[in-house]
């Protein structure tokens, strides 16, 4: 066979692409020992290189060498783009999980941090319970608000306005704690009645069972009660005062309203929680006390109640009630 004398050369100087080595690696095979000895004779000459058949033979070892090593590298890269090509649909799935996931987890920080709000219109009392299994019965023109973020295994804090009963399920690692305007109630497990505000000049907390602590915001004032402790703050002050009442009970689920030396202000305005009227009475009266109790269902039985408890009369028309002092 006629050998291909530039592969030869390109050999010698170190300058074959990886097919040309494949050619000369199949010329070589093809080629007798004094063949090779002449194609290299001829590129190196005469007097600086004579190969005998020993050294023909390692040129061969070398040219195979080579080709493998060039085949390899081949093969390699060959692999690593079968293996790019396999994952490629791999990543995609991958990428398209966690982009669901990751889409999921922001719908789920958004329910999460999404503030929860329950209220109560005039006239109206509901039970509500809470994701740990407390239960909260609330009066009319009642509101209480509470995030997942702020309501868990660690934290059990909710927002209040109105009046509620609150009977807290038990978890000593997780304190539950009532924030209103003017105070704080915090409690692990019990059960207590809350009553605060925005119109009315006191607050009130009373403790059914258990044991709770009260923080005052403007006074600073803080106090543990015990069962049967009924403690008032005034809405000014922030002056906490306690009183044992082991009687009172709140009214949260029955038919009446229970009144303990209540200003007569208060119970008007307590009295519009369950009818939708407005209340008016002269104000010299306003500050007279009144202990007893009003049905929630029966306007003119609480009127008479009252009439009879002041010695005044009562006007009632489609959008007002007026105590006035008889004539």
């Amino acid at each position: 066979m006629t050998p291909d004398k530039d592969l030869f050369d390109k050999f010698h100087s170190d300058r074959l692409s990886p097919d040309e080595l494949r050619r000369l690696r199949e010329d070589v095979n093809g080629m007798s020992d004094d063949e090779v000895d002449q194609c290299l004779s001829s590129v190196v000459g005469d007097d600086t290189w004579r190969f005998d058949p020993d050294c023909s033979e390692a040129l061969c070892e070398r040219l195979v060498a080579e080709a493998g090593r060039s085949s390899r590298r081949r093969r390699m890269w060959f692999i690593a783009g079968m293996a790019a090509a396999a994952l490629l649909p791999v990543v995609i799935a991958v990428s398209v999980v966690l982009g669901v996931k990751v889409s999921r987890l922001d719908r789920y920080e958004n329910v999460i941090a999404r503030e929860q709000i329950v209220k109560t219109g005039v006239g109206e009392e509901l039970l509500t319970v809470l994701p740990d299994g407390s239960r909260v019965r609330m009066a009319p023109e009642s509101e209480l608000r509470y995030s997942l973020s702020s309501y868990n295994d660690r934290v059990r804090d909710v927002d209040w306005d109105g009046e509620g009963l609150f009977e807290v399920a038990r978890n000593e690692d997780s304190p539950f704690t009532v924030h209103a305007e003017e105070f704080d109630v915090r409690v692990l497990g019990t059960v207590f009645s809350v009553d605060v505000r925005r119109s009315a000049s006191e607050a009130k907390v009373y403790l059914e069972s258990g044991s709770i602590e009260l923080s005052s915001m403007k006074g600073g004032e803080r106090c543990r009660l015990t069962p049967g402790c009924l403690a008032t703050i005034s809405r000014t002050t922030g002056r906490i005062t306690m009183r044992r009442m082991p009687d009172f009970s709140s009214d949260m689920g029955g038919s009446v309203m229970n009144f303990y030396d209540v200003a007569l202000r208060d119970v008007l305005e307590r009295m519009g929680l369950y009818y939708p009227k407005r209340f008016e009475a002269p104000e010299d009266m306003a500050g007279m006390t009144f202990t007893g109790a009003l049905p929630k269902n029966n306007l003119d039985e609480a009127m008479t109640i009252l009439g009879k408890a002041y010695g005044v009369e009562v006007a009632v028309d489609a959008e007002r009630v007026r105590l006035r002092k008889r004539q």
